[in-house]
């Protein structure tokens, strides 16, 4: 199995959108493609950790840009196209796009790979030193409730959970 729990935050520098994109959003997939061929194709699973902040951001959007990051058969260089498109504009410095891209990456991942089972989850609000200060609850052992299901436990491939 494999977690993308890559990540940062909102401490990112006005404008910087591509750097924290690189991380939450172009980090897991080169992970993901470079481990695509090492996992158990009977059991194997891979599980982004996503964000609330995703369907915050995307609540927002137009239409198109719903069906987009929503759709099973949206190819990469359309959700790249429009990433690069959205990010000057994004709130949050990029985000909840960044995100949210990382979920409609995992709906592409499941359609590619339909023997694996392939997630996005949000682990809640967790006190971290990320959000020091923000009015986080959850303990970081609360916010693997969600991690720990799509893990181990049943679940739909291509799914959200959080």
């Amino acid at each position: 199995a494999l977690v993308n729990n890559a990540g940062v935050g909102f401490q990112t520098s006005p404008g910087d959108a591509a750097a924290l994109l690189n991380v939450n959003l172009l980090g897991p997939k080169r992970v993901s493609e470079a481990i695509f061929p090492l996992i158990d194709p009977a059991a194997g699973r891979i599980v982004n950790v996503s964000s609330g902040a995703a369907s915050m951001w995307l609540r927002s959007q137009s239409a198109a840009t719903k069906e987009l990051f929503t759709s099973r058969s949206a190819t990469w260089e359309q959700l790249a196209a429009a990433v690069e498109e959205l990010a000057p504009a994004a709130s949050m410095g990029g985000y909840g796009l960044s995100k949210a891209a990382l979920t409609a990456y995992t709906l592409q991942q499941a359609a590619a790979h339909p023997n694996l089972t392939i997630t996005s989850l949000s682990p809640g609000y967790i006190k971290t030193a990320m959000t020091a200060g923000s009015g986080a609850r959850l303990t970081p052992e609360q916010g693997t409730v969600s991690m720990m299901r799509c893990l181990f436990g049943e679940v739909t491939s291509g799914y959200y959970y959080g």
